[in-house]
């Protein structure tokens, strides 16, 4: 006795955004991206991602759009934290370890200005939501504790 629902239902029932974002790090630092002022969340300091397009897998998205925002290569490890919230839409946002292969970032997709900080500053200089999230989620605040803890080389 299955439930017997036109795909359209489902459709319907299951719509959510999906967000991929970057903890990336190299050399024991975390990048950081500072949209400009005209665009969401302009002017103020967020991790790199972004939404999915159709289709696209996880750890594929993470990668295109990191190299969409930075043009680093990078090498994608494993699921920090998964969340899900309500703003405009209902989302899920992951969160990945990745680190890059080098440090030669460019300023691109309308970013301001790209910083690499060390864990212990990371919440205090992202944007409140994301800085929110980091002090709330244990899960993250474990991990960027660890990555204090890594020799930098």
């Amino acid at each position: 006795m299955g439930l017997d629902r036109s795909e359209e239902d489902l459709s319907a029932v299951y719509r959510f955004r999906v967000l991929v974002k970057g903890l990336v790090t190299n050399r024991g630092d975390v990048l950081l991206l500072k949209k400009n002022e005209d665009k969401m969340d302009g002017g103020t300091w967020q991790m790199p991602g972004g939404h999915l397009e159709h289709d696209e897998a996880l750890e594929e998205g993470m990668r295109r759009q990191i190299e969409a925002e930075t043009g680093l290569s990078i090498e994608t490890h494993q699921i920090v934290d998964a969340l899900s919230f309500s703003d405009e839409e209902d989302s899920v946002q992951i969160l990945y370890h990745c680190e890059a292969e080098k440090r030669d970032q460019e300023l691109k997709d309308n970013l301001e200005e790209i910083e690499w900080v060390p864990p212990e500053k990371v919440g205090e200089k992202l944007n409140q939501q994301e800085s929110n999230m980091f002090r709330d989620r244990e899960k993250l605040k474990n991990f960027l504790q660890k990555l204090e803890e890594l020799p930098s080389y």
